[in-house]
Parts: C-alpha cells; structure tokens; sequence
C-alpha cells in the first residue's frame, strides 16, 4: 500500500507560538488559498480512499481535496491531534522550568512524557498505527490519502521506520505538506517527505515548536 500524509493547510494559529492540540480552530485566509493548491497537486492521482481527522482544520482540507480527486472524507477520531490537555493555547517559552517540571520531562523524555490532561506521542503511535492497519487490510495495492496534524503524522511514521516516539522531530511536517510512504509487508520506503512545492509562496510556518 502506498500511503500520502496531508497535514492540514494553515490553521488560524499557524505562525503563533500558541500550543494547538485538539481545539477545533478552522483554517486561516492562507489556509483557505493552500487547499486548492494541495487539491491540484492531487488531482493527477488516483486515489483508492481519503481519511481525515474530524478536526476542521483538516475536514476543510481533506473536503476540497475529496472535491478534487472525486472522494468523500473518511473521518476517523484515531487520526485526531496530540491531546495537550491543559496546555491548549498557551506557548512553550512560558511554561516553568526546572528539574521536575513538564518542560524538564518532555525536553529528557518526548516520547513518554504525558501533557497534563493530556496524552503521550507513544499513545499517538499507537492510535494511528491502527489506522494504517485498518487501510492495509482493505487497500493492500491501493494508494490511500490520509488528512491528519503535524504530531500525527510524525508519530506514525516513527512507527512505520521503527523509531521510538521520543525521535518524532526527525520528520519535518510543515502546513499542507504532502509525505508519502510505500508501506509492505517485508518493510517500508520513504518516496516523499514534506512536500510543499505545489505552494509557491503560501508555504506557511508551523504552529509551535515542541
């Protein structure tokens, strides 16, 4: 199976240091004018399914690119965002510091430090790894797009090469980014990672830096 990740174009938020997890903001003006782009740079495919996260940021990403490529969205609440509970809204820069403190954690232990009220980047593999499993099953030699967040997508494909979730910055996933994986049984082939060529100059900067 061939598999395409789309992070979803820029939201409301891009280009803030404000932390986005699960708050369902919609897209920005930039984002809006990405989606068409993305849609093009699709359009020439044949695609066997479309899934998205139900966030709006991505339903409205995943809606014009299904529009284009002749596919309803697939909503899926695996595909859902990092949940970073109590830090919703708020920027990294302003957390405490100090032995013992969140920002002590994450910075030793990424992968297996939880946000508070919320949840871990080793969960997030988990819950999209179950994603990939569910289209192997059913497109097996299909080419399948998946619309999801920057954490969700860094997290599957620490899964899909074999990483710990702690190494999920190795993959670069930057707004309407398109990254496809050739996925088998006897292993897995990295074909494109972080494409944002099909935006010109609407390429958009990421939301935070965790």
């Amino acid at each position: 199976m061939k598999v395409t990740f789309v992070r979803h174009a820029a939201s409301e938020w891009a280009g803030t240091p404000r932390l986005l997890g699960r708050t369902d903001i919609g897209l920005s003006e930039l984002g809006r004018q990405q989606v068409p782009l993305v849609a093009e740079r699709l359009g020439s495919h044949r695609f066997d399914a479309l899934w998205s996260s139900p966030l709006q940021r991505c339903r409205d990403t995943a809606a014009g690119i299904g529009e284009r490529i002749g596919h309803m969205p697939v909503l899926d609440d695996r595909l859902l965002e990092l949940d970073i509970g109590q830090l919703e809204g708020r920027s990294f820069a302003e957390l405490p510091k100090g032995p013992g403190t969140f920002r002590d954690r994450w910075q030793r232990r990424p992968g297996t430090t939880r946000f508070p009220g919320g949840e871990t980047i080793a969960e997030v593999v988990v819950r999209t790894w179950t994603v990939l499993e569910d289209l192997y099953e059913v497109h097996p030699a299909g080419h399948v797009l998946v619309v999801a967040h920057m954490f969700a997508i860094s997290a599957a494909l620490t899964r899909i090469f074999k990483l710990k979730p702690g190494q999920f910055r190795t993959f670069a996933v930057d707004p309407a980014s398109l990254t496809t994986v050739q996925m088998d049984r006897g292993g897995f082939r990295l074909l494109q990672l972080n494409d944002t060529s099909h935006l010109g100059e609407l390429r958009a900067p990421g939301s935070h830096n965790l």
